[in-house]
């Protein structure tokens, strides 16, 4: 009734009715583009990865075959079959969408990562139907405190031979009491060197001396190698264990004294008497597919009791709280052409970050 609020009311009405009215809840597409669907957004999102995924594993593969040249590149050489299997990844990625240019792409670089695993690099040692021998390799972790855990799997094993890495603080003792094993090397080098052997049959102990720049230091880690002496019943050949524990990698230093004592150890198996039975066991911080550990089986004849291309891990991540599984192979037995191989087993864990390896010997 009030004139000048009809006239209010009118020109809004007006106002709203010349206002456009929205039709769709998000505005139109400008014109010249176009909705990009959602699978072919994923299929743009997978090829991206594999682009730019491509490259890295490509020269992870490749790397390990020059470690004999790089720090950098041999450490590759640890986590192998880890790398196969991002090479399988990318194989995936490629097969959900990468078009045929990237899945051979793909293929061509599993391929390569995956022959280290299945092609046998290293000379192994003959397999027979017995041994006489039976040794175990324990790497017993210094800060280990579990003797009473490591002392049952020892008499479970019942090895006529024991050789221990890191045998520091009360580990000594520990060892030289072990049942069934009364001779032990030189307690009076424990503090030269922390391996030791503890053995059935009587041994004499030497200490190993090494040139610079072989001999472990606190920076990197290892240990002087013992030379032992076996005196078994009725032998007729001198049966010669060299106990080792080269240089951590971890870094350019150690990764170059490492190389620089197998180098030295491959000599001084070579210049042995002719028919002595030789043994190398220990803790090689090599792993199984190094240029490095190849070199030295060639410069010192000896082969290995690994079997097949991808032997079992011994060294895991244990700080990590990964499975033994994720582990790589470092530990070993190595021996002359003369000795055999009846069997060959990775123990359960014991409270080290090291498996333990044993092996039964055949010896002339």
């Amino acid at each position: 009734m009030n004139g000048r609020g009809e006239a209010n009311g009118t020109g809004g009405g007006a106002l709203a009715a010349a206002l456009p009215v929205p039709t769709e809840r998000f505005p139109p597409i400008p014109a010249g583009r176009k909705a990009i669907p959602y699978r072919q957004s994923m299929l743009l999102v997978v090829r991206f990865l594999f682009d730019a995924s491509l490259v890295p594993v490509a020269v992870l593969v490749l790397a390990g075959h020059f470690g004999r040249a790089d720090w950098l590149l041999d450490m590759t050489n640890y986590f192998r079959p880890h790398i196969a299997g991002m090479a399988l990844l990318l194989l995936l990625v490629a097969i959900m969408g990468g078009g045929w240019l990237r899945l051979a792409a793909a293929f061509l670089v599993f391929v390569a990562a995956l022959y280290p695993l299945v092609a046998t690099s290293l000379p192994a040692a003959t397999t027979v139907s017995k041994g006489n021998l039976r040794l175990t390799t324990a790497n017993v972790f210094g800060p280990n405190r579990d003797y009473a855990r490591f002392e049952a799997m020892v008499a479970e094993i019942a090895p006529d031979i024991l050789v221990a890495q890191e045998a520091v603080g009360a580990w000594p003792l520990h060892l030289a009491a072990l049942p069934g094993l009364p001779f032990v090397s030189d307690l009076g080098l424990r503090y030269r060197s922390h391996v030791m052997v503890a053995s059935r049959y009587p041994i004499k102990t030497t200490l190993i001396g090494l040139e610079p720049p072989a001999v472990p230091s606190y920076r990197t880690g290892g240990s002087l190698a013992l030379r032992i002496e076996v005196d078994r019943p009725a032998a007729t050949r001198p049966l010669v264990i060299y106990a080792i524990h080269p240089q951590t990698t971890r870094t350019y230093e150690g990764w170059f004294a490492r190389n620089a004592y197998l180098h030295a150890i491959a000599k001084r198996l070579k210049a042995e008497k002719p028919g002595t039975d030789l043994i190398v066991a220990g803790d090689w911080n090599t792993p199984f597919w190094s240029p490095v550990l190849a070199e030295f089986f060639a410069a010192s004849g000896l082969q290995t009791t690994e079997r097949g291309s991808w032997p079992p891990p011994t060294r895991f991540f244990r700080e990590a709280r990964l499975p033994p599984a994720l582990g790589t192979p470092i530990d070993r037995v190595a021996v002359s052409k003369d000795i055999g191989l009846a069997d060959i087993h990775i123990g359960k864990p014991f409270g080290s970050d090291h498996l333990p390896v044993t092996a039964d010997l055949a010896i002339p």
